[in-house]
C-alpha cells in the first residue's frame, strides 16, 4: 500500500514537473519581444521554472560562497544531472552553451530555443566555437553570463576530462572562467549510475527520491589574461575543481 502511494504521488510530481515546463517554454516564446528593450524576461523565467520544479522533488538548496554581485563571465560546472540545469540557471544569472541535440529533446528542446540557450553543433570545429563567442558578445552585453557544463557529457563520476569550448571562448571574449561545484547528497537519488534516457532516469527518480540537499559552491573568478592559451587554462581550472571536491570529501 505504501509503495503503490509513493509510486502514485511520484507520477504527480512527475507530470507537474512536464506541466510546468510546457507552460514556461510557451511563456518564454511568448515574451521574446521583450529582448528588443534588453529586459531579462527569459532569466526571470528560468528561475521561477527552476524554483518550482526543485520544490516539487523536495530538493534542497545549500549556497556556499554565494557572490553578493555576479561577475559577468563564464561559469563552469560538473555534469552529472538533469538536476544541475534547473539548479544552475534558477542560481546563476546566466543562459546555458548547450550540444545541437537537445533542440530534438521532448518539451525541454522547444522551451530552450525560447531562452537564449547557445546552440553548438561540435562537428563544425573552430566555426562553432566562433559562432558561440558573437553570440556571447551579445548576452555579456545584458549584463548575463554564459553556463557551461566543459566535460561535454553527463557522468555519474565527478569530473571527466575537460572539452576545450568553454576555455577558447574565455580566450576570445576576454572574460573570466567561474567554477562552480554541485554536490548532491544523497548522490545516487540525483545522479543515475548509467547515463541512459534522461526522461526515463527522471521517472525512476520520481518515485524513489524525496529528499535530496544539493550544495552549490561559487569559486573565485579566473582571469584570461593570467594565462597563454586556453590549454593552460583548462588545465589550470580542471586542478582547481579537482582539488576543491577533495577538499569538500575529506
Amino acid at each position: 500500500m505504501i509503495f503503490k502511494t509513493f509510486r502514485f504521488f511520484g507520477a504527480l510530481r512527475f507530470i507537474l514537473l512536464v506541466v510546468v515546463t510546457f507552460v514556461f517554454s510557451v511563456l518564454a516564446g511568448l515574451f521574446l519581444w521583450a529582448r528588443y528593450f534588453n529586459w531579462n524576461t527569459d532569466y526571470y523565467l528560468m528561475y521561477l521554472w527552476g524554483r518550482i520544479c526543485t520544490s516539487t522533488y523536495g530538493i534542497k538548496r545549500v549556497r556556499l560562497n554565494h557572490l553578493a554581485k555576479q561577475e559577468v563571465g563564464i561559469y563552469v560546472a560538473p555534469h552529472s544531472s538533469f538536476w544541475d540545469i534547473l539548479i544552475l540557471g534558477s542560481e546563476l544569472k546566466g543562459f546555458f552553451v548547450s550540444k545541437a541535440e537537445v533542440v530534438k529533446w521532448p518539451i525541454v528542446g522547444f522551451g530552450a530555443k525560447f531562452v537564449r540557450t547557445v546552440f553548438i553543433d561540435r562537428e563544425k570545429g573552430v566555426s562553432a566555437l566562433r559562432s558561440i563567442s558573437r553570440s556571447a558578445e551579445k548576452i555579456f552585453s545584458t549584463g548575463n553570463s554564459l553556463i557551461m557544463f566543459p566535460e561535454g557529457t553527463r557522468s555519474f563520476e565527478h569530473m571527466r576530462p575537460f572539452k576545450g569550448g568553454a576555455f577558447h571562448i574565455a580566450m576570445m571574449t576576454g572574460k573570466p572562467i567561474i567554477p562552480v561545484m554541485v554536490y548532491y547528497n544523497p548522490r545516487e537519488s540525483a545522479v543515475p549510475r548509467i547515463k541512459g534516457n534522461f526522461i526515463l532516469d527522471l521517472l525512476k527518480q520520481s518515485v524513489k527520491s524525496w529528499r535530496i540537499v544539493v550544495t552549490v559552491e561559487t569559486l573565485p573568478p579566473i582571469k584570461t589574461k593570467d594565462f597563454k592559451n586556453a590549454e593552460e587554462l583548462k588545465t589550470h581550472v580542471f586542478y582547481v575543481m579537482e582539488q576543491k571536491y577533495h577538499q569538500s570529501h575529506n
